[in-house]
C-alpha cells in the first residue's frame, strides 16, 4: 500500500493438524515478517482430538505474533470464518489453510495491488491437484453462485486479501463454507475495487484432509439459497448504483473462467 507497509492479520483453522501445525506457523509468520513490520498470526483449533491445541499454545511462546483461540468442538468452515475475522485488528486481512493450499512466500505479489484495489481474490489456474468429486464441487459450486447472484468474478472461494475497512462494512450471514463467498458478493455490491490474481495449488504435505461431508454440502447449499432470497429477490443487501469495478483475468473459449479452462497460456 502506497502509505508504507501494511499491517497485516492472517488467520486460519485446523482440526487434528498436529502433523503439520509447526511448520504452519514457522513458515506463515517467515513469510509475514518479510511483507510487514505489524502482523498478527490467528489460528483456531476447531475441536482437534489430538495434540493441535497443545502445541499451538507451545508455540506461542516462540512466536510472539501467534494468536490462538479454540472452539472446544467442532463448529466448521462458517464457524472458524467468524472467530478468526472477529479477532482480526490489522489494516489487511487474509487467510490460509494450515495445509498451505497457497504458497505466502507470494504474498508480496497479493498485498501490491491494494495500493489501487480494496479486494484481491485468487483465482486458481487449475484444478489438476483434486480429484473428480472435489473438481466437480468446486464447477457446480461456482456456477451456482455466479448465475444466481450474478457476480461476474472468475471464483468466489479461494484465498481473498481485502482492506479491514472494507471487512468493517459487512455483516456476515453465512452459517456455512459459503461465508468466503459471502465476503466477494457484498465486496461487489459495496462497490468495492476488485483485482483478480492467479495462484498456484499446493497439495497438502502432511497430515490428513478432512474433506467436505454431505451434511457440511447441505449447509452450504442451503445458505446459498436462503441468502439468494434475501439479496437477491427481497433485495436486503447493500446495493450500488453501478457495477463494482472488477480487473480480471483473460477469459478462454467458451467463456469459461480461466481457473475452469487449465493451464494459462
Amino acid at each position: 500500500m502506497s502509505t508504507g507497509r501494511p499491517s497485516v492479520s492472517l488467520v486460519a483453522w485446523a482440526l487434528n493438524e498436529e502433523a503439520i501445525i509447526d511448520d504452519f506457523v514457522r513458515k506463515t509468520d517467515a513469510d509475514l515478517r518479510r511483507v510487514a513490520d505489524d502482523y498478527e498470526l490467528i489460528v483456531v483449533d476447531d475441536g482437534s482430538s489430538d495434540a493441535t491445541l497443545p502445541r499451538l499454545r507451545a508455540l506461542q511462546g516462540q512466536f510472539p505474533a501467534l494468536r490462538v483461540a479454540t472452539h472446544g468442538r467442532n463448529l466448521g468452515y462458517g464457524g472458524c470464518f467468524r472467530t478468526t475475522i472477529g479477532m482480526a485488528t490489522k489494516d489487511v486481512l487474509l487467510w490460509n489453510t494450515v495445509d498451505m493450499f497457497y504458497d505466502t512466500a507470494e504474498l508480496g505479489r497479493l498485498l501490491a495491488p491494494l495500493d489501487a484495489f480494496d479486494l484481491v481474490q485468487g483465482v486458481r489456474t487449475d484444478l489438476d491437484a483434486n480429484p473428480w468429486n472435489r473438481k466437480l464441487t468446486t464447477i457446480v459450486n461456482y456456477w451456482l453462485i455466479r448465475i444466481m447472484f450474478t457476480i461476474p468474478l472468475s471464483e468466489f472461494q479461494n484465498v481473498k486479501v481485502l482492506k479491514r475497512s472494507l471487512m468493517d462494512g459487512m455483516v456476515l450471514e453465512a452459517n456455512s463454507g459459503f461465508v468466503n463467498a459471502e465476503i466477494g458478493i457484498k465486496a461487489f455490491y459495496l462497490g468495492a475495487r476488485i483485482k483478480e490474481v492467479a495462484i498456484t495449488f499446493r497439495p497438502r504435505r502432511g497430515g490428513k484432509a478432512s474433506g467436505a461431508p454431505p451434511a457440511v454440502l447441505w449447509r452450504t447449499l442451503a445458505d446459498i439459497f436462503r441468502l439468494w432470497f434475501r439479496w437477491v429477490v427481497l433485495r436486503t443487501a447493500p446495493r450500488v448504483a453501478a457495477p463494482s469495478p472488477i480487473e480480471r483475468l483473460p477469459r478462454r473459449r467458451w467463456g469459461r473462467p480461466e481457473f475452469l479452462s487449465g493451464r494459462r497460456e
